[in-house]
């Protein structure tokens, strides 16, 4: 009964805080570059949990091979992502086909999580995972191009590599009995490590060119915020309660609801075939998670 509780209720807020990026990001992008952007942004954030983890307590002495795990699985589902996909749509790759390659990471991760963490993954939840990529078709289906280079084609793939990966690895950490680090404090490894590969690309790439206005101040704090600590944070609590598979697959529901804010925020039409792609998504999601 628990379960059936908070499955829908982290899941739902999850979904709408990891949505929320794609809004963060249009107001961000036009003011730094993307290095630069991610730099700033989880500066804030590591400022931020160093000073919840403080306040709260939950500084703990961990393994060099806890803190590694952390670093890796922190690298992997922040730094690699975030660089991958939003260097791909810098270099020319259309939004939608980014959208539609990134969301075949719920694939990735029920084709690997029996392989990787010894979970079996149902027919109910294989056919629920084939119907949130019919439902990915139908959201971006008419706005894909095939325009750009072949990295920038590549890219996403690399981006749906590393978040399954690193999910895959908190998942079996926590299902071995290796995971007792607080969420929080897991959280901070995982963002200050982010922070120590952009730091470099930064400087390196784009020497930290900013176009400060109140706009990109606004952006940083709702990336830094309402993303990385919220639907970052959230992701990691669910993998500590359910299997890899249905937590990917609540991503199904990432490109309608990214098109609702966008209606919102910048009124943005919304589609038939948007609201078709939302209720196929909705229906992927309650059969991986039943």
């Amino acid at each position: 009964m628990r379960q059936a509780i908070w499955m829908p209720l982290l899941g739902g807020a999850f979904v709408v805080l990891w949505s929320s990026g794609f809004i963060g990001g249009k107001f961000g992008l036009g003011h730094a570059g993307t290095f630069t952007l991610l730099f700033w942004r989880y500066l804030v954030v590591v400022a931020i949990l160093g000073a919840l983890v403080s306040a709260l307590r939950q500084w703990r002495r961990l393994s060099l091979r806890e803190v590694s795990r952390h670093a890796a699985v922190g690298c992997l589902a922040h730094a690699v992502w975030l660089i991958a996909v939003l260097r791909a749509m810098d270099m020319g790759l259309s939004a939608g086909l980014a959208a539609f390659i990134t969301a075949l990471q719920p694939i990735m991760t029920g084709a690997l999580s029996a392989r990787l963490t010894g979970e079996r993954v149902g027919g109910r939840e294989w056919f629920g995972l084939g119907l949130g990529m019919v439902s990915v078709g139908v959201v971006v289906g008419e706005g894909v191009a095939l325009g750009g280079s072949p990295l920038a084609h590549a890219l996403p793939f690399v981006a749906v590599a590393a978040i399954t990966l690193a999910s895959l690895m908190e998942r079996g950490a926590t299902l071995g009995g290796r995971s007792e680090t607080p969420v929080l404090l897991a959280v901070f490894w995982h963002c200050a490590a982010s922070l120590a590969v952009l730091f470099p690309l930064a400087v390196g790439f784009e020497g930290l060119e900013t176009r400060w206005s109140g706009g990109f101040a606004f952006a940083v704090a709702w990336l830094a915020v309402l993303v990385s600590l919220g639907a970052y944070g959230l992701m990691f609590v669910l993998l500590r309660r359910f299997s890899a598979s249905r937590v990917s697959a609540l991503l199904y529901l990432s490109p309608p609801v990214a098109m609702g804010l966008g209606w919102v925020a910048f009124g943005e039409s919304v589609t038939l075939a948007g609201l078709a792609g939302f209720a196929l998504a909705a229906a992927a999601v309650w059969l991986c998670s039943r």
